[in-house]
Order: C-alpha cells, then structure tokens, then sequence
C-alpha cells in the first residue's frame, strides 16, 4: 500500500503546510497584541503620571493668591492661619527667609511637630527661586500613610514653605479599577508603597521600578504573577504603578490564540479525517487495478477489478480497464493458436528437414536438436559442447566451413540470432556434404588421371606446332599462331588440374627469391596483347617503369595472375576493355578490372570454390588457384563486382 501512505501524506502535507503559515501568523499575532496591550497600558499610566503632576502643578499655580493673603495679614501668625484656612490641602505651613531658613511656622496640627526646623540653603532649586519667582515642588515623602509634597512659593522678600496632603490628587487614581485583580498604586524612590490596599512586592521588582523612569515587568505581588507598568511623575521622586494579575492581564490574548489554536487542529482532524477516506477511496481501487495489471502482465487475463469507487471517473476506468483486459485475453488466445500453429509447422519442417539444427545458449549448452543433429550429435550435453568446440576450432583454423565429423562431411553455418524477449541463442546449422564432397573428389581423380594423360601428347603437338611456325607460308604461320593460343589454354587447364592435385597433396612447394613484380606483371601482359587484339578488347597497362623487388615465386604468381586476367578477357565483350595497374604503399597492389558482364552479389563469395564454374566452358579451378597462391605469399584477394557493370580483382601482397 505504498501509494495510499505516498497520496495521503501528500493530501496532508498540502493541508499542513498553510496551517503551519497560519499557526506562525497567530503566534506573531499573540505576541504582537501582548505588546500592543502592555503598551496602551502604558499610556494610560502616562497619563495618570501626567494627570497627578497637573493636579499638583495646578495647586502651586493657585498659591499665586498668597500674595493678596500677604498684603491682608501683615502679621506672620494671621498670614500663617489664613492660608491654612484658604487651602485644606496644606497639612504645614511655614515661612523662609531669603537664605531659606525657618522663621516661623504653624503651631498648631498634628504634623508641625513632625518637622524638624526648615532649612532649604543647600536646596538646588533656591536659587531657581530666587531668579524666577515662580513656586517650586520640592520633595515627595510618605508620612502616616499620608503623601505629602513640599511646595516653595515666594512672597516678597520670604518664602512660603507648605507640605500638602496628595491623598486627595491620588484617591482618583487608585480608586479606579483595573479589570478583576488589577489596581494602581505609587511608590516612592526610598521604596514606599501608596495604595489603599496592602501590597507586598518582591524587593528586586521594587528596585527596577525605582531605578528606571518607566517601563514594564513581572513581578510577585502578594504571592501572584503581576504584570506592572510603571512610570515617574515628573519633578517628584515618586512612580506611578499599574499592576493586574499576569493570568487576566493576557486572559483575552490566550483566549483568542488558544481557541484558534483549537479551531486549526479541530480543522486538521476533520481533514485528517476526509484525507483518510479519500485517499481510501481514490487508492483501493487503483491498488486493485495495479494488481490485476501485474495478474494481465503475467498472462492472467480472468481477474476483473469490481467497480464500487466513490469517484465515477474511477468506475469509468475500472470498466474500460476491464473491457481492455477482456479484449487482451481474447488476442492472446488467438495469438497462443497462431503461435502454437506456427510452432507446429516448424516443428514439421526442422523434424523433416535432412539437415541438421542445433540451438545453444551463450554458454554453449544445447537448447533444441532436431532430429538430424540427434543423428550426429552426442547423448549427453557435455559431450555435445565438446564436440561445438572442436568444429568451432576446426572453423577457424582451416579458415573452410567444411568439416568431417564421424566419416561425413558437412557444411557448417554459426550465426548468433537475438531474441525479442531472451537471451541470444547460437544457430548451428549442418548441412550434409558427403555426397558433393564425394563426387568433387572423384572429379580430382578423373581430372587428374586425364591431364597426366593428355600433358606427354599435348607437349608434343606444342613442338609440331613450333616447327610450322617456322614456314614461310603466311597461313600455315596463321595457323600455327592459332593453334599455339589453343594448345596453350588447354595447357593451362591441364596446369591447374596438377596444380589442385598437388595442393591437396600439400606437395605444392613455394620457391621464395627476389623478384622484380613490375617485370614479371609487363611480360605477363605482353602475352595477353595477341588475345586482345583478337577479341577487340582494348587492353590497358598502368605498369611502373622502375624495378619493385619482392621475394616471390616467380612461376606460381605469374600463373594466379594469369588466371586472373583469362577470367577478364573470357568475360569480357568486344569491344569493352581490360586494365592492369601495378602500385606500391604499404603493401604491393596489382589491380585487373574488366567491363565485362560482372558477377552476381550472391555469387560473389563462391567464385573461390572450387569447380564452382558459372559457364560451360570451364572447370571453376583458376581462381580457387590464385587465391591458394596469394595466400600462400601471405595476401590476399578482394573482389568488386556489379551485374552489367564489370569485375575488379585486387591482388594485396
């Protein structure tokens, strides 16, 4: 099932990939409205920081009415008693000289006894006093759980020093509520809490809130997680605090991100879901297909696959898959018949055939026999690859496809045939020569035993004819010259009869010594210029003028090349021509090409063979001689030759 696990994880991976986009998108998101949310709460801690600095700024700006106090009560203790009853917010009054030292205060209330005398000279904000004559807010202290701030106004040559009570600017601020657990409370910078409830808030949270001007951190109030956001009001040394617990703080971020959160994977678990029985219903049936596939491939053609997809675009398939499948079966049938008919007929014609056939595979073991190689052939396999050896060896060492096997001859043809779907197999095909060979010998004996006999009389008339070649008659010397033309072809056959009989007696010798080829090749030429002129053939020499020394047997080339060129002018019309090059590069070239008649393509590898004459008028033996002599000098023969267009021999040595 690996295309369901291939095609479901891809239906997932498809889905799971923009999810993961998603997943990522909500997490920035999340840390994005964190952030957002920590900054709106700081603002709005800014501004109560700036909203608690305005109410104590705007108190000092009304003490500009101090100055009509001071032009009422020119007496110290009714300025001092007038001004407490102007302003309830002042808990001590006291009055500075120039230099910022205390010349009289308020008796009464109850913190004028918690105040040392006054003395501001070292104060850095004096002498801002002094150049603007403007009120000044000095110090913030946390007194009875009270705020209080000290405010410095000038009034002529004097200073007014009043400490105000802030509970009243403050009560707004950490009265208003922030969600369920959350509130809002000062600090000042030696570390005292203003708040309407009670705080305990770790020591190192309290530090970062007092070192730094504003920010945001988490720290355990009470024993909670809170989340704090802090800032100074400015001129005063105190902080405002917004604090709510971490758990609210977030509560409507975590809710959005987690009910996302639960909305993607309850989303994956229905595609999961779908994915699953998809991709069941869309695999099954292509599963099924595959393996009827394998069931057709393996000529099992009766495994119909049933149509009971979901998708009617699969069913359509499965019913064409199945109609092929059926169609497939029937032609293999008909094939199997056509094959097994063929087969029939072949087994009929090899059983019959009086030659022999044998197939083997590439490792030389015997694959079929018919019953002729069963005749000739060995029982066991062994035996038969040694017997296929030895004819291979005797192939290609005698360079002949005759071979005797068990006091018969025969033919030999190898061929290496490929198969559509096997392996190569090795055709041997044998075919039975007794009989030819037989007969071809017994030719050679009569052919013999006649030019033995025919050789002591035909020398004779050579010598008769020699002697009227001496007449002063011009016929009888015509005559002579035609006869002498004649006796020396019938010679020449006698010559190659001998020269056959002595090849096959292995008693034909070759007397190697230098040779000059050109000379030998111009006087063999010569002999042919009576024929030519005879037959009206234009007879062509291409001979080089200058010595081409070989070591040769001078009588036995003479004669393959006098054979060959008979065979040009025999075949040669009147009226065509005859041409002979002798040429040197790496090995000597003698060319004979004719315009004669030409030599079939079928014909062309047999005009070797010996007796294998295409006329009448010949024993087929000239050119069996000339190759064996070639051979014999270590060259060799090639032959070109097109029907009606003429014959080219070339002698390689």
């Amino acid at each position: 099932m690996g295309i369901f696990k291939k095609f479901f994880n891809t239906i997932i991976t498809v889905g799971f990939i923009p999810i993961i986009f998603v997943i990522l998108a909500i997490i920035y998101y999340q840390h994005f409205s964190k952030k957002n949310l920590i900054n709106n709460y700081q603002r709005l801690c800014d501004s109560f920081a700036i909203s608690s600095y305005e109410s104590i700024n705007n108190f000092a700006k009304r003490l500009d009415y101090l100055y009509y106090l001071r032009e009422v009560h020119k007496k110290n203790d009714d300025f001092l008693a007038a001004v407490k009853n102007k302003y309830s917010e002042i808990e001590f009054i006291a009055i500075l000289d120039y230099y910022g030292r205390e010349k009289i205060r308020q008796k009464d209330g109850g913190f004028s006894k918690l105040f040392k005398k006054i003395d501001i000279s070292s104060e850095e904000y004096l002498d801002k006093l002094k150049k603007n004559r403007e009120g000044v807010i000095g110090d913030f202290r946390i007194i009875k759980n009270i705020p209080l701030s000290t405010i410095v106004y000038p009034v002529d040559n004097d200073f007014v020093y009043v400490v105000v009570n802030l509970k009243k600017f403050f009560s707004y601020i950490y009265s208003t509520q922030i969600g369920e657990s959350g509130f809002v409370f000062f600090i000042s910078e030696n570390g005292v809490i203003l708040s309407d409830k009670e705080i305990d808030i770790n020591y190192s949270d309290l530090q970062k809130i007092i070192k730094n001007y504003s920010g945001n951190i988490e720290a355990v109030i009470n024993g909670d997680d809170y989340i704090c956001v802090f800032r100074k009001i400015a001129d005063l040394d105190i902080s405002v605090v917004i604090s709510q617990k971490k758990k609210e703080f977030f509560r409507e971020i975590n809710l959005i991100f987690y009910s996302l959160l639960f909305v993607i994977f309850f989303v994956l678990t229905i595609s999961y879901i779908i994915a699953l029985k998809t991709s069941n219903d869309l695999i099954m049936p292509i599963a099924a297909l595959i393996e009827s596939s394998k069931n057709v491939a393996n000529g099992i053609f009766d495994s119909p696959v049933l149509e009971k997809s979901e998708f009617s675009e699969i069913n359509e398939l499965i019913s064409v898959f199945n109609k092929m499948s059926e169609k497939i079966g029937e032609y293999s049938n008909i094939q199997i018949e056509k094959i097994m008919d063929e087969r029939e007929k072949l087994n009929i014609i090899t059983q019959n055939l009086h030659i022999a056939i044998v197939l083997l595979n590439m490792s030389g073991e015997p694959v079929y026999l018919n019953p002729e190689a069963k005749k000739i052939m060995p029982e066991n396999n062994s035996d038969i690859r040694e017997v296929i050896y030895k004819i291979i060896q005797s192939l290609v060492k005698n360079k002949t496809k005759i071979i005797e096997l068990n006091k018969r001859y025969f033919e030999i043809n190898i061929d290496i045939i490929k198969l559509h779907r096997q392996n190569p197999v090795i055709l041997l095909v044998a075919d039975d020569i007794t009989l030819e060979v037989n007969i071809q010998k017994m030719k050679e004996d009569v052919f013999r035993s006649i030019a033995h006999d025919i050789r002591s009389p035909l020398l004779n008339m050579q010598g008769y004819i020699k002697l009227l070649s001496y007449s002063s008659d011009e016929k009888i010397i015509k005559y002579a010259k035609g006869l002498k033309e004649e006796s020396d072809i019938v010679f020449r056959m006698i010559e190659n009869i001998i020269d056959i009989s002595r090849i096959e007696d292995n008693s034909l010798e070759i007397k190697l010594q230098d040779c000059d080829i050109t000379k030998i090749m111009a006087k063999l030429a010569e002999r042919f210029e009576v024929r030519a002129e005879t037959k009206n053939i234009k007879f062509e020499k291409n001979i080089p003028n200058t010595p081409l020394i070989m070591k040769l047997d001078e009588e036995l080339i003479s004669r393959a090349i006098e054979n060959i060129l008979t065979n040009a002018f025999k075949y040669t019309e009147p009226g065509g021509e005859v041409k002979i090059e002798v040429s040197r590069s790496d090995r000597t070239l003698i060319v004979i090409s004719d315009t004669g008649k030409g030599i079939e393509k079928d014909k062309l590898g047999k005009i070797f063979e010996r007796f294998k004459s295409f006329s009448k008028d010949g024993f087929g033996l000239g050119l069996s001689i000339a190759k064996t002599i070639v051979e014999m000098h270590n060259g060799f023969i090639k032959v070109e030759s097109e029907p009606n267009k003429g014959t080219k021999f070339t002698v390689v040595l």
